[in-house]
């Protein structure tokens, strides 16, 4: 006889993406891929699949076969900076290569993370210089990834030709969102956007040109409150793309439509809508 457990049935996947909208940030390899068709189906019109570290590339060119709406980037976390022995530059040489691979529209994510500490402040510092070469060598844009290193991810920036990119998962005050506008970038917005408390990221968002900004789900992390403590997927990004409306005072659908060109434009791709063209069935 079956477990109680085993005969309940699964929670439902939910999907809110009430106009078009492109994912510029997210990680299909924790569980995040086979909801991929369900959100191209459901008005998902492209996306990034950002790398954390220079392994499983093959992999995540499968899912480029599969959606031609999804594009990639190539890099090294910056937690993931320290976890293997061996010299930094000798890793850089397969993200090199990565990056020249068509399928490919981005450097990243990389940065600062002093939070966390998974990684030695100088090895992060050292790992970042190094993507900020190769964006300015490819001329593609940089995924920048900072927590609790505002001076040090500006200063850095500063010091490099890099002058074209985002600020994912945008979570620091006005002060570091205009010295990164200035600096040329983009800004982002995830699901973090849409908590309790988050005054200072809300400000931010307030204030960023319309054509500096884009919207990301970061899954599987960071759910927006709606659905916070499931996993998050691309199809949740209409969540935040609403909460960035309301702060804003902005018109959603307008505000879709802004963001979907500025991934278009930032990232050198054009989305196709994927309504009927995904090759996967939830049931894959």
């Amino acid at each position: 006889m079956q477990k109680a457990e085993n005969l309940q049935k699964e929670k439902p996947v939910r999907f809110h993406l009430p106009y078009p909208l492109y994912d510029s940030h997210f990680h299909a390899l924790q569980g995040v891929a086979k909801l991929l068709s369900a959100a191209f189906l459901s008005g998902l019109c492209g996306a990034v699949e950002v790398a954390v570290d220079e392994h499983h590339f093959d992999r995540r060119l499968e899912f480029t076969k599969l959606y031609p709406q999804l594009n990639l980037s190539a890099g090294i976390h910056p937690s993931s900076s320290g976890v293997e022995n061996g010299n930094l530059r000798s890793r850089f040489t397969m993200v090199r290569e990565q990056a020249a691979h068509p399928s490919v529209v981005a450097i990243g994510e990389s940065g600062l993370d002093f939070y966390r500490d998974y990684a030695p402040q100088d090895r992060q510092e050292e790992a970042f210089r190094y993507h900020l070469e190769l964006a300015v060598e490819t001329g593609l844009p940089i995924i920048i990834h900072n927590r609790a290193a505002d001076d040090r991810v500006l200063a850095i920036l500063r010091e490099s030709g890099c002058r074209r990119g985002v600020f994912h998962c945008f979570s620091s005050g006005w002060e570091t969102a205009v010295q990164a506008l200035d600096l040329g970038f983009h800004i982002s917005f995830a699901g973090n956007l849409t908590y309790r408390k988050t005054e200072e990221i809300r400000e931010a968002a307030a204030g960023i040109p319309s054509d500096r900004l884009l919207v990301e789900t970061d899954a599987p992390y960071l759910s927006p409150q709606p659905v916070r403590g499931q996993m998050n997927h691309p199809g949740h990004i209409g969540y935040t793309l609403e909460a960035l409306a309301e702060i804003r005072h902005d018109d959603p659908e307008e505000l879709a439509k802004i963001m979907v060109k500025n991934s278009i434009e930032l990232f050198g791709i054009k989305p196709e809508v994927a309504r009927g063209q995904s090759t996967i069935s939830m049931a894959d």
